[in-house]
């Protein structure tokens, strides 16, 4: 990824102005980027209309239209994800935060919960070298609802489940994360989201429908491969899907 994408992915983050400061402090821990070359970048993202300059060292995103929504991984995650990728170089897996989605919600609950979702004949082998990986944390693998209010709610987790083919997925950073088009559908239909289920994942769709760009059909063609079709498009028949493509 391009600093400058790396730039739209930190104002996206925080989804109001930032300070320069601040962009440059994130900026270090990926890329050895100077001031002046900063300033440089900020500048054309400005001229493009990318970002808009609202005040002194501050920037924010356009208030028209709509961005993309990145889901970028926390610090930990990454760091999961790069272990993993250097133990199995070869598997096709994703990872990202459940706290990916608190932004969009009405009432945040107190949840920090890794999901890592890895081609179905190396779920069992991702699950224990996770647990190997991180002893002390509660690592659930294919969890029920029942699983996840007994194991998983109210502490650190790890969700290990298998990955469905052709899902939506996008390279962050050299991690490997799902796009928003997957996120909507598994936190709609997977056991371990059912503290979302009810008025709350309404809102979510709602308010990243509104604000995000979204490719319906990839949304579909992906509820499609999880046989959730129907589950999905009620959720979208009674929310205002703002002109998405």
């Amino acid at each position: 990824m391009q600093v400058s994408d790396n730039i739209i992915s930190f104002a996206t983050i925080h989804r109001g102005s930032f300070k320069k400061k601040e962009l440059a402090q994130y900026l270090h821990c990926c890329s050895d980027i100077n001031d002046a070359s900063l300033n440089t970048l900020l500048a054309r993202l400005v001229s493009s209309g990318r970002l808009v300059k609202s005040g002194w060292g501050e920037y924010s995103l356009p208030q028209e239209g709509k961005y993309k929504c990145l889901l970028l991984p926390e610090p930990e995650t990454a760091d999961l994800a790069r272990k993993l990728k250097q133990r199995y170089p070869l598997a096709d897996f994703c990872v990202w935060d459940a706290a990916g989605v608190v932004p969009f919600m009405l009432h945040v609950p107190n949840v920090k919960m890794i999901i890592v979702d890895v081609e179905r004949f190396l779920v069992q082998t991702f699950f224990d070298a996770i647990r190997e990986l991180f002893p002390d944390k509660a690592v659930l693998f294919k969890p029920t609802k029942d699983d996840y209010y007994k194991y998983g709610s109210g502490r650190d987790c790890i969700v290990v489940n298998p990955l469905y083919t052709e899902s939506p997925l996008e390279t962050i950073d050299g991690v490997v994360v799902p796009t928003v088009e997957k996120v909507l559908v598994d936190i709609a239909v997977n056991p371990e989201f059912d503290y979302l289920q009810g008025s709350e994942v309404f809102t979510i769709y709602e308010k990243v429908l509104r604000d995000c760009r979204i490719s319906m059909p990839k949304l579909k063609r992906y509820a499609r491969r999880r046989r959730c079709v129907g589950q999905i498009q009620t959720i979208l028949n009674n929310i205002d899907c703002q002109d998405n493509d």
